[in-house]
């Protein structure tokens, strides 16, 4: 019987688990998770978000909160590089840029808080410091530098499983089907990934504890259903070719909040590479995009995930991949571009806009789910909190426990 399971092998779930095996080396620890799918049009299984090779990094953010998480898990990201001998952060700086009065204040005493090294910018040192972006004669933006830049969460991932499998910690690379609470133990049902051949009906894992990590499909596993909003996400990604990435090596992560008919929220990475040998600038819309004239849509996976499998089978939305290569082409004027093509993504949004850390049951269930789209720079952060909540059912001080707890579904 292990003492904790860990359900949910994406970014939080690892993090929860590496620090289980460095706070409390005494207790027997797994996760169980499948492992990414070799073809996302075909597979029948769950999918994470976490497949993707940029993800944004910085201190900057508009909640204090998020910031602090941030700082936290940006100053651990060197540590875990060491434990698991895999490089995942990348220094390329943040841009955050905007022409929102109400988005400058919140970002200036943000700044002021955090004093992250950076220098904020008017529009002309904006285009001093970046010639080849456009910005607006109203844009302020405050250009950070650093540690921050973009993390590559496939491999961030990677990282804290081979660090906390040096720790003896075990990985189980099946999916959950159910779980049963008991009075002295939780029993967690597996079933094999569609992609691995049938050696039988799974495995009936027991722990003391677990805790549930499971983004989207938490409730699927759950009787009693958080308030979780699941949200599709669509993803631009622009193929260049090597004399326009040389043209673009200084390009840092970009964070842009403007007013604009049909896209006023965006966040764009520098030219990523990617696993089929390409390199591509990603882009996504961040911010309220409900208020689209067409939003992306929401899914009902409080009892199955079937509505999941369907749009990861998609490309996303064409008209909202076409807003966004406008938009690329707006903010880096004369950009040559190779091809595009959009992917699908998910965005789990919580009643309160933090993740849910919380006991759900008699101190057996224990959750931590929601990043609301900002939870991968901050992962390391997060998942501490909920694997020193789990082992111990006390919570740490310096987070106010009220911002974390679980929301059930009305």
């Amino acid at each position: 019987m292990y003492d904790i399971a860990v359900i949910g092998k994406g970014l939080m779930g690892s993090a929860a688990l590496r620090h289980l095996t460095v706070d409390f080396p005494n207790l027997r620890v797994c996760i169980i998770g499948p492992d990414e799918p070799e073809n996302r049009k075909t597979h029948a299984g769950v999918f994470a978000s976490h497949y993707d090779q940029g993800r944004i990094t910085r201190v900057l953010d508009p909640s204090p909160m998020w910031g602090q998480m941030a700082q936290e898990s940006i100053a651990q990201y060197p540590a875990i590089e060491r434990a698991s001998g895999i490089v995942f952060h990348h220094r390329a700086g943040c841009l955050r840029a905007t022409d929102l009065p109400e988005r400058i204040a919140e970002l200036d005493a943000c700044a002021e808080q955090f004093a992250p090294p950076h220098k904020r910018l008017d529009a002309e040192g904006c285009r001093a410091a970046h010639p080849y972006l456009r910005f607006s004669d109203d844009f302020v933006a405050w250009d950070e530098v650093g540690e921050a830049g973009y993390i590559n969460p496939r491999q961030l991932v990677a990282a804290q499983l081979t660090a906390a499998q040096a720790n003896g910690a075990a990985v189980i690379r099946e999916i959950v089907a159910a779980i049963e609470c008991k009075q002295d133990a939780v029993t967690i049902h597996t079933r094999q990934p569609p992609s691995v051949p049938p050696t039988g009906q799974g495995e009936a894992i027991r722990a003391r504890k677990i805790l549930l990590c499971a983004g989207g499909y938490s409730n699927t596993l759950l009787e009693r259903k958080l308030d979780l909003r699941t949200k599709g996400h669509t993803i631009l990604l622009a193929e260049v070719a090597p004399d326009e990435v040389a043209r673009l090596r200084t390009m840092p992560s970009i964070i842009s909040t403007f007013a604009h008919a049909d896209v006023s929220s965006l966040y764009m990475l520098p030219p990523v590479p990617y696993p089929d040998g390409k390199t591509y600038i990603k882009l996504g819309l961040s911010g309220n995009t409900d208020e689209l004239p067409a939003p992306e849509p929401f899914f009902d996976a409080r009892h199955n995930d079937s509505e999941l499998l369907d749009w990861f089978h998609t490309d996303g939305r064409e008209d909202i991949a076409e807003a966004m290569k406008a938009a690329l082409h707006r903010m880096i004027p004369g950009l040559q571009a190779v091809s595009y093509h959009s992917v699908p993504c998910l965005i789990t949004k919580t009643a309160h806009g933090n993740p849910y850390i919380d006991s759900l049951d008699a101190g057996r269930i224990y959750v931590m789910t929601g990043g609301n789209g900002y939870a991968a720079k901050s992962s390391d952060a997060i998942g501490r909190l909920g694997a020193q909540f789990c082992a111990t059912g006390e919570w740490p001080s310096e987070f106010a426990r009220e911002d974390f707890h679980a929301v059930y579904s009305p």
